[in-house]
């Protein structure tokens, strides 16, 4: 005859959702994939402590007191209960993070996964939205930094996660809503970009970034920018773009970039 669990158990039975990875562990909440240790199960709790907070800050929020006395527990249940907990309060934080950055930037941004989505797809989505909130800024991303990934999934998704969140702060601190560009003088200044340099460029020669402007153009038609980021290597490519543009519309055309404006049959 089966002995009914008591109640004082229902924290144990929790715990060992997680420590199998696969149909059971990937639907619920992340958490070490065997039977974790006291510090394993402290190590969790911290990180997404700190995910929620990263986000809270991101979203302008108060930030979720503690008292830390996970940190004093040896109970693997309640440990276990509190990882849960944690990384809920991470998951509303970022819902609420990437809200206030949609609206703040009028940005789009992946839609996201429930709470108890498989980890492949929770993956997947720190991965996107890490690298849509980086092309934001700094405005660039690098294959290596694309492909990034740890010994274990679960490892990975925790740097992705990290990822994001500070991710959403630095967009949060440094992002501009994108002012719309024609499509025609896009493709202008991309093809100018090509034979001027990296978005990133800083040669020394007194020129700085895809389009290489000197600090008084940067001052006349970037200056929020340049006041922002520093030099327009600094910058992310539609800030470039966008000063490109405005001299444009203040009657220099193409002229600032004879040569390449020329290759690009502009001139």
């Amino acid at each position: 005859m089966r002995q009914r669990i008591p109640l004082s158990l229902v924290g144990l039975a929790a715990l060992t959702t997680f420590m199998v990875v696969g149909s059971t562990a990937a639907r619920s909440a992340v958490r070490p994939a065997r039977p974790a240790s006291t510090t394993v199960l402290r190590s969790a709790i911290d990180h997404y402590r700190k995910l929620t907070w990263s986000y809270e800050r991101a979203a302008h929020l108060r930030r979720t007191p503690t008292s830390y006395s996970y940190r004093r527990s040896t109970d693997r249940a309640y440990l276990g209960w509190t990882v849960d907990v944690w990384t809920k309060r991470a998951f509303r934080a970022r819902q609420e993070a990437v809200s206030h950055l949609r609206r703040k930037l009028s940005a789009a941004f992946p839609a996201s996964p429930g709470l108890r989505s498989r980890l492949e797809r929770r993956l997947a989505y720190e991965r996107s939205l890490t690298l849509a909130l980086r092309r934001i800024f700094p405005g660039k991303v690098s294959r290596r930094f694309a492909k990034a990934h740890a010994g274990t999934a679960a490892a990975t998704l925790r740097l992705w996660q990290d990822r994001s969140a500070a991710a959403a702060l630095l967009v949060d601190r440094h992002g501009y809503a994108r002012p719309p560009v024609p499509a025609a003088l896009a493709s202008a200044f991309t093809c100018i970009h090509r034979y001027e340099g990296a978005w990133d460029a800083n040669t020394g020669n007194g020129y700085y970034g895809g389009l290489q402007m000197d600090v008084a153009f940067q001052s006349r038609y970037g200056a929020p920018y340049l006041e922002r980021w520093g030099t327009a290597d600094h910058w992310p490519a539609w800030a470039q773009l966008q000063a490109a543009v405005r001299a444009y519309r203040a009657g220099r055309g193409f002229y600032p970039w004879p040569n390449t404006a020329r290759a690009c049959g502009l001139i």
